[in-house]
């Protein structure tokens, strides 16, 4: 039967106690003085957001341990452009802040939304595709998570007026699952002509990937005056960058569901990611901030596959570690409202 990892139970449980730990800082700050006028004001926060995955793809290959010549041997890619909703909490504060966000996807369809399924099954000729399939995909219900908390270096290091510069550490937490249906495969057959398609009826895989990334990185921002006569006096919008690398942990679980007995995949894999966000913060009156953020994650990661095949006489699983990689490249633009709380108790 197939077991889950042991590692995600006390990953999650540390982003909770992130979560909790952040949420204490406030209670711990000690006074200051007042701030530039510059800075951020202090307070809580709520932000219901939206965002858009564009070209984006999760994937996963492997390659074949009896015959090392062969690498890849199948390889799968799913696509991610769909519609995502959700919410983010924090604190500001001029010295910190700190947010926590969680998303799930709105949408089930994927625009675009064909999972591709290569193999290079020919030993004699490695590198040639002899299999591939295209297959409708739908995402199911999938979640992320981020926390952060950042500390502004203003207070230590003499810097221009409106700019910002604060390192940043997180936890963020993703679980993508997706349900491919209605594929069509073709093979390559004599004078490597490509045969004509088999349609493939029904549901054919579930998929779910997992990963969790711990992450350090810098986050510059610059506050800047706005129009008077747009916006009236002392408005003040402000653009940020971010970047971060983070250590990555995955797990992926693969359910072949037309394969004979149970037939189930699992990558077990580590590696690590790369995450840059810019984005523009603008006031809307004295009650909220309208938020626009394009960011772009670039996870790469190599471990272990573990095949599970009951009722093919595969008695116990079979692990390698032979040309396993899993990656994923995902683009996305948010837009959020950012209320403060304040605003409800005036």
């Amino acid at each position: 039967m197939f077991a889950r990892t042991n590692w995600f139970g006390p990953a999650l449980a540390g982003l909770l106690v992130l979560m909790l730990g952040l949420g204490c800082l406030p209670a711990l700050a000690t006074p200051a003085e007042p701030p530039p006028a510059e800075a951020p004001a202090e307070g809580f926060y709520v932000a219901p957001k939206v965002r858009r995955l564009l070209s984006s793809h999760t994937s996963y290959q492997f390659g074949n341990p009896l015959e090392r010549q062969v690498n890849p041997l199948s390889r799968l890619e799913f696509p991610l452009d769909s519609w995502w909703g959700g919410l983010e909490v924090g604190f500001a504060h001029p010295h910190y802040s700190w947010r926590l966000e969680a998303m799930t996807n709105i949408s089930r369809d994927l625009d675009g939304g064909r999972m591709k399924d290569s193999d290079w099954d020919d030993a004699s000729r490695p590198g040639v595709k002899t299999i591939y399939s295209e297959s409708w995909c739908r995402l199911k219900p999938s979640l992320t998570l981020d926390g952060s908390v950042d500390y502004s270096l203003r207070q230590h290091v003499a810097l221009p007026r409106g700019l910002d510069l604060r390192p940043v550490i997180g936890l963020r937490y993703q679980r993508y699952t997706f349900e491919t249906y209605d594929g069509v495969q073709t093979e390559l057959g004599q004078q490597d002509t490509w045969g004509p398609g088999v349609f493939l009826g029904g549901e054919g895989i579930w998929f779910r990937q997992e990963y969790l990334h711990s992450y350090l990185g810098l986050r510059l921002s610059q506050g800047f005056d706005l129009p008077q006569a747009l916006v009236g006096p002392g408005r003040r919008g402000e653009l940020f960058l971010q970047g971060d690398w983070a250590y990555v942990v995955g797990d992926n679980r693969d359910h072949h569901l037309k394969r004979t007995g149970d037939r189930i995949t699992q990558e077990h894999t580590t590696g690590d990611a790369w995450h840059a966000a810019l984005g523009l913060k603008l006031p809307l009156g004295d009650v909220a901030y309208l938020n626009l953020t394009g960011d772009y994650l670039r996870i790469r990661t190599t471990g272990t596959h573990t095949l599970y095949n009951s009722g093919v006489g595969l008695s116990e699983p079979l692990s390698f570690d032979y040309g396993v990689e899993a990656w994923s490249d995902q683009y996305s633009l948010t837009l959020s409202l950012e209320i403060p709380l304040s605003t409800f108790w005036r």
